[in-house]
This record gives C-alpha cells, structure tokens and sequence, in this order.
C-alpha cells in the first residue's frame, strides 16, 4: 500500500473529525441564513477554553464542557452582531476571527506560562467491528470524540430531513418572509442555528488542544475553521457532499504530514491524484445535469479541457516516477491550495446556497 496503510487512514480520520463536525455546525447556521465567518476564531477560543479548565482541573471531560462554553461565548458574540445589531457578517466574522487569534494568545501567555500537556483521548476499540481488515482500525478503534461526531451527524441528518424543526430552519434560510409570517421565529432560530454551530466548533477545537495535541499552542486551529466553510460551499449545502469535501481535505492533510518525512513524491501519490481529478470531473460534470444531447455530442467545458491536460500530465508522472521534492511550507498548503481549488471551480454551483444567506432579516421593511 505504500504510504496509503492503516496508520495513514487512522491518521486521515482522526484529521477530519474536527472539520466535520465544524462544518457540521457551520451548515446548520447557514441554512439558517447565518454565514459565520468566525468560525476559526470560535475553534481557536474552544481549543483555549478546553486547555484552560483541563489545566485548572485535570479532567477531560469538563476541559470539553469549558471548550464548547468558550464556543458557545464566541458564537453569541456572532449572533448579537450579526443578528440583532444587523452587522455584516463576513466583517463581523473576520473581526471575531482576529478577536480569537489575539485574546487567545495573551491569555495564553499571560496565564497559562509554562505550558502543560496532557495525555490525549484512549482510543476505545469495538469488539468485531474493529477486526475488520484496513477499515477496522481505522474506523472502529478511534477515541470517543470521534464516535460522538459520528453520531451527531447522524442526529443532524435526521433533524434537517425528517422533522419540523427542520423545515423551518430551511424555511428561514430561504425566505425568512414566507417562515415569519406561517409564524416561525426567526431571529429564535436564527439563534439557535449560531449557538449550535459554537458549540460545535468550541468542541471541535477542544478536541484539537486536549483531546489530540494535549497542549495549546498560539493559533493552532490552522485555519480548519475555513476549511470548515469552505466544505459546507463545496458540499453544496448538504450533509453528503459535505462529508466528501471534508474527505477531500484531511485526506490531502493526512498525505502531505507523510510526503513531509518521505521528501521525494512516490508513484502512489501520483496514482491517487489522477483517480481524484478523473472523480471530481466526473461528478463535477454530473452535477452540472448534463443532458444525454450534451453527454452525446462529447462537447467539454473549459475546465474539463484543463482536467484532461492535468491528467495527462499526471499518467506521465506515473510512468517517470521523478525524484521530485518539495519544500515543507508548500506540503502545509496543500489542504488549503485544494479548498481554493473547490471554491474555484464550485463557483456556479453559489446559487443552490440559501437565498437569504448573510442577509439580515428587517421585519419593518417588509
């Protein structure tokens, strides 16, 4: 298998697990017509208030309670400016994202000097489940905030599909007018969709500082919290293709954390590349709803044609093989040179966002 073993998929899940269940969050706000911009200062805040009570306690399972109340603080901060005093979300975000970077780190140095670290979350194995070969180990031997996202995407899924509260959600997204006046409250929900995806991101970033790293460390959310945003985009605003693009991400994470201590790009990698742009050309292009007419008469869009250039390219690369090595800075980029990438050629697809997404609701001027 090469560098795609077991320990590189544990490695891969364990990387997207605070991004899912950010997005998670994320998701639920927007669909609410809330664009939280501030969601990596709000994981920042997490990671910090986790490591701050785990410091003053010892115990892991209030250091999770204390990052998703320092969360749950950030994201009403969002809510005030955003919802009642009707600010501009993306600015009110950037601004509670640099709020984030700041108050972190001179509490932080002003408080927490020397730094601490703590043993991360055991891994809890499932009996059978984890004997399944490559998939057992690393899906069914993780730690316990892993099965905890799982299941909450689930509870998530089921509350957004098949019950009013989710309808509602989507109703206010959509056309907060029609939701007000069938008698939905919509700066209630509106709330409610914010504190959610706080308490989510604090979550996930205590996760980061003491359920995986074991100490805090000066922005070390690294920008998941856009990483975040940028999957609910690509995922068209859905659970699934959400869960894809945050596949997408830690899978490219996970891969430039091995190709950092291997330095020279194998074969492998250059196989998976191909196999990933031949995929997204394809559900790129049945997205688009081409008709049999368009399929049948083979016509390509620009961007197809520069897919097929990139995978010639690659299938020579495959049969070279070069020694080609790449400087550390550039293998950090990767997560984030591919979120560009998504939001590059997602473009078009902005239109399946919710209609009334960032734009504040004013009763009077209806």
């Amino acid at each position: 298998m090469g560098i795609f073993d077991v320990a590189f998929l544990v490695s891969a899940v364990t990387i997207a697990a605070p991004i899912l269940l950010a997005a998670t969050g994320e998701l639920v706000s927007e669909r609410a017509g809330v664009l939280n911009v501030g969601l990596e200062g709000v994981m920042l805040t997490g990671a910090f208030g986790g490591y701050l009570v785990m410091w003053e306690t010892g115990s892991l399972v209030l250091g999770f309670v204390g990052g998703m109340i320092a969360g749950l603080l950030f994201a009403a901060v969002m809510a005030l400016l955003s919802i009642e005093a009707k600010v501009d979300q993306i600015v009110s975000g950037i601004a509670l994202t640099l709020l984030g970077y700041g108050l972190t780190a001179f509490l932080n140095e002003r408080f927490l000097v020397p730094a601490r670290t703590f043993d991360p979350l055991p891994r809890l194995e499932i009996p059978v489940l984890s004997d399944i070969p490559v998939i057992g180990p690393a899906m069914f031997d993780q730690d316990a905030f892993i099965y905890a996202t799982a299941i909450l995407i689930i509870l998530v899924a089921f509350a957004l599909g098949r019950t009013t509260w989710g309808i509602n959600l989507k109703a206010v997204g959509e056309s907060p007018v029609s939701a007000d006046a069938a008698g939905v409250g919509i700066r209630a929900m509106r709330w409610a969709a914010v504190l959610f995806s706080g308490l989510c991101a604090g979550a996930a970033g205590a996760y980061l500082s003491i359920g995986d790293v074991g100490v805090f460390r000066e922005g070390m959310s690294g920008g998941r919290g856009y990483l975040a945003i940028a999957a609910v985009l690509f995922g068209g605003w859905r659970l699934a293709g959400l869960g894809i693009a945050v596949t997408i991400f830690a899978v490219a994470d996970a891969t430039q954390l091995r190709l950092q201590a291997i330095g020279v790009i194998p074969r492998e990698v250059w196989v998976a590349v191909v196999i990933l742009v031949v995929l997204v050309m394809v559900l790129g292009r049945m997205r688009r709803g081409a008709g049999a007419a368009r399929l049948a008469s083979g016509r390509l869009t620009g961007i197809e044609v520069a897919g097929l250039a990139s995978v010639a390219v690659l299938l020579t690369l495959v049969i070279v093989s070069p020694s080609i090595t790449l400087p550390v800075p550039l293998w950090l980029a990767m997560p984030y040179l591919l979120a560009l990438v998504a939001l590059g050629t997602e473009g078009k697809r902005r239109h399946k966002a919710p209609t009334a997404l960032a734009v504040p609701y004013l009763r009077s001027e209806v």
